[in-house]
């Protein structure tokens, strides 16, 4: 079978980099055995893809963004340089695939299609002002990241849980009692059960200790149940 090709940017395009290298890799949740060659010139990056799987092409675009922001990251280290990866094409004639990949969540999208952005917008903004806003800006943060990084979705996610949890014991004069109390009055006000927040939780410990991140199959749960 011929290659996936993946076609990307290195962000931002002022600072020019130009990087070749290539890995054999084992995809951890199917323990798949691929290859990636992967091409930087002037920040746009082309990736090709070895496998006979039949790869999710969202699955694998995860992969593939891992596998350069992995590299990324190590320049980041060693230069002291913040480069970010967008993946935005993938294509194989003989699969029959050509795909520019969108910027949404699907599950989320879809949760939210009807949302009148304009009016739901200013009523945000109005509850992220003040002295408390930033327990809010920092939750709405948190799940960007949680759609940004697929392997770090739990722990983004619980993250931005926990900044509501701050947040309404500040606003309720909370701040000194004991944190079970607290996530006790929080699940009461929001009407969210334990069980609920429990499953985010379960999925955020491993990546607070450094262990591997989010299986594919587990990332819609997620969002859902955090969005909830």
């Amino acid at each position: 079978m011929e290659p996936y090709l993946f076609h990307g940017i290195v962000l931002p395009e002022r600072a020019q980099l130009s990087l070749g290298f290539s890995v054999k890799f084992d995809h951890i949740a199917t323990k798949v055995k691929a290859e990636a060659q992967v091409s930087i010139v002037f920040n746009q990056v082309a990736v090709w893809v070895t496998s006979d799987h039949e790869w999710n092409i969202f699955d694998l675009r995860n992969v593939v963004k891992n596998l350069v922001q992995g590299h990324l990251a190590m320049i980041g280290y060693l230069k002291g340089y913040a480069y970010d990866i967008e993946i935005t094409r993938v294509l194989s004639r003989e699969r029959g695939i050509d795909y520019v990949f969108g910027i949404d969540i699907p599950c989320i999208a879809n949760r939210n299609q009807d949302i009148e952005l304009n009016e739901a917008l200013l009523q945000l903004r109005q509850k992220t002002t003040g002295e408390h806003g930033v327990f809010l800006h920092r939750c709405f943060d948190d799940l960007v990241s949680a759609m940004k990084h697929a392997d770090d979705t739990g722990f983004y996610c619980y993250r931005a849980i926990e900044s509501l949890r701050h947040h309404y014991a500040a606003r309720t004069g909370l701040r000194e009692v004991a944190k079970n109390q607290q996530w006790q009055a929080f699940r009461d006000f929001s009407g969210v059960d334990e069980k609920s927040i429990r499953v985010i939780k379960a999925a955020a410990d491993p990546l607070r200790h450094g262990e591997p991140g989010t299986e594919a199959s587990d990332r819609a749960e997620l969002f859902t149940t955090t969005w909830a």
